[in-house]
């Protein structure tokens, strides 16, 4: 029987440090705790545009060759021209491959396990369809490349999914294969103090005292549903003094996000963007300082957002039958409410209004939402453990 804590494995995603988005803290996780027991490498493209330094993060983090990307800030990765990279996952002694990006580090994953004998994992973790329709404007192109995704995650040993919902997506696109859905998770934990943090981002990004704050933290681009945000914001404002909004993080629609804002004319100091929060304890403060996660995107399947939030009590307001809502239950442990701004607008109303109720939905997203990566690792080993295990077996 083979061990699950002993496992060597390797990560294969496409995009990797300094760029943060929730593939990236998923991988980082699962490198780092199974490091603790085992052995977990990261293989990724090497930063064109930014230095960043691996050896920060306590375990192998491996760069492959790569060419600049026009679009955004990513960059492509060319592992298969790479014959270094070869020789190093050959002297670890890997058992099996997980690949987070159906695209370059994937198709390469995905072959070369089945040069060295070892099974590969998929994860999907992204509406593609999506992200290729925005960047490219043609349906065309998106079917063309939903079909060589499917025919990716044919190949490989295992598919896993974050969510029923991003199941469901994979299967949308023409997938027939079995899919295991493995949650996300996060590492926040509510602090030992956190009226210090909280009162830290309150100094850093004046918070008003006596305020409802509502919350958004994610990339701004207007397929999270930005403009939703703002247009349901603008009937709260127009309802009633006692709302502020706070915008966290940065996004290529991140200037034609802000005027449009503007062009709402907000009272000043009503909505603010902040810009990107790097320091995770300082955006444990921002949850903290706030009343609600407002996060209505349809686009994300299972955002790590939700889950950080709920870790410090707060909860989330979720589009009504979108994957991200999955996590949650309504007036339980979040809110839903249908992809309208009227619609956002009276949940608002009502979960601010009716009395007790964010408090015991609060607490039961504390109990309920928030699993750790702590909890969801160990099960990701034990998956392994079981697929190798198949794997040997039916190649013997």
């Amino acid at each position: 029987m083979i061990n699950p804590d002993t496992i060597r494995s390797a990560q294969f995603n496409d995009t990797y440090f300094p760029v943060v988005d929730g593939v990236v803290q998923t991988v980082h996780n699962y490198a780092e705790l199974m490091n603790k027991t085992g052995y977990c490498c990261v293989v990724t493209p090497r930063p064109l545009k930014n230095t960043y330094d691996d050896s920060t993060l306590g375990y192998d983090v491996f760069r492959t060759s790569s060419i600049n990307f026009p679009i955004a800030e990513y960059s492509i990765a060319s592992p298969k021209f790479d014959s270094k990279i070869r020789k190093i996952i050959n002297n670890r002694n890997i058992q099996i491959f997980h690949a987070h990006s159906p695209f370059f580090e994937g198709s390469f994953a995905a072959t070369y396990a089945k040069k060295i004998g070892v099974p590969c994992v998929a994860t999907f973790h992204s509406k593609y369809y999506d992200d290729v329709v925005n960047i490219t404007g043609s349906k065309t192109i998106a079917k063309i490349v939903v079909s060589r995704i499917v025919s990716f995650y044919n190949r490989v040993d295992s598919v896993w999914s974050c969510s029923e919902g991003t199941a469901d997506t994979l299967r949308s696109y023409g997938y027939r294969g079995h899919i295991t859905v493995m949650d996300n998770g996060t590492t926040y934990e509510m602090p030992d103090d956190p009226d210090k943090l909280r009162a830290k981002a309150g100094e850093a990004f004046k918070i008003p005292a006596g305020k409802k704050i509502i919350l958004f933290v994610g990339h701004l681009i207007w397929h999270k549903n930005l403009k939703l945000v703002l247009d349901t914001f603008k009937l709260l404002d127009d309802h009633s003094d006692d709302y502020r909004l706070f915008l966290v993080g940065n996004g290529y629609d991140g200037e034609a996000i802000r005027k449009y804002a503007d062009s709402l004319d907000f009272k000043d100091g009503h909505v603010n963007f902040v810009g990107k929060i790097a320091d995770r304890e300082v955006l444990k403060g921002m949850y903290l300082s706030a009343d609600l996660l407002f996060f209505p995107s349809v686009y994300d399947n299972s955002p790590l957002v939700v889950r950080e939030a709920a870790s410090m009590g707060v909860p989330s307001l979720l589009t009504e039958g979108s994957n991200s809502a999955e996590a949650v239950i309504k007036n339980k442990t979040g809110f839903t409410a249908s992809e309208n701004k009227v619609a956002m607008f009276r949940e608002m109303l009502s979960i601010f209004g009716t009395d007790g109720l964010l408090e015991a939905v609060s607490e039961g997203a504390r109990q309920h939402v928030a699993k750790t990566w702590k909890e969801i690792v160990p099960k990701v080993q034990e998956q392994y453990a079981e697929i190798i295990e198949r794997y040997n077996y039916s190649h013997k």
